[in-house]
């Protein structure tokens, strides 16, 4: 009788441990700083890939809702929404919740992806961007032609300074560079 209670908890430990690493989630707050020193700040949640839950209605709510297209180093990638589950690093390129939409007068879409290697890295050859070079977004049926204007780097600290004039639209591009910096590429809607 002991044995076979000692076997049960031995079995309900081992399944609990497995299910909690299938649903590990790590979060952590990232701020973006424009040059007047106003914060954004927005939380990141990265969920483990090999954990899906089938019955939840969010994994329906997968809006696409613009396109962005960078000729010069070859990418065409769907945006998501917010809040939908593609909406991150982990998957796509990432908008960042601080971002305004194209039509908005002045706004900053912020847009974040790996670089490197990996099948996920769509911003690895954003360094090859020059002053000048399109980024297109397509969103609610318009075409939204940006023009590099700027790039730089900075520190990898968890804040991101986007230097910009607030009196233009304008696309932020973000990646890593190396370990220690992030790639910062600014673009004006030509108009």
């Amino acid at each position: 009788m002991r044995l076979k209670l000692v076997r049960f908890f031995l079995v309900v430990f081992c399944i609990l441990v497995y299910i909690f690493s299938l649903k590990e989630v790590y979060s952590y707050k990232v701020q973006a700083v424009n040059k007047n020193n106003k914060n954004y700040s927005f939380n990141r949640t990265i969920v483990d890939s090999n954990y899906e839950n089938n019955n939840s209605k969010e994994n329906n709510v997968e809006k696409e809702i613009a396109d962005i297209i960078v000729p010069k180093i070859g990418i065409n990638r769907k945006l998501y929404s917010i809040n939908s589950k593609k909406n991150t690093v982990e998957k796509n390129i990432q908008i960042i919740e601080s971002s305004s939409m194209p039509d908005v007068k002045n706004g900053n879409l912020i847009l974040a992806a790996h670089s490197g290697d990996s099948k996920i890295s769509y911003f690895h050859n954003l360094n090859k961007l020059e002053k000048n070079d399109e980024i297109i977004i397509e969103y609610d049926n318009i075409d939204y032609r940006y023009l590099v204007s700027d790039k730089y780097t900075v520190l990898k600290t968890g804040k991101v300074s986007i230097k910009r004039d607030r009196n233009k639209n304008t696309v932020t591009l973000i990646t890593c560079k190396g370990e220690n910096e992030q790639l910062v590429v600014i673009g004006y809607l030509d108009k």
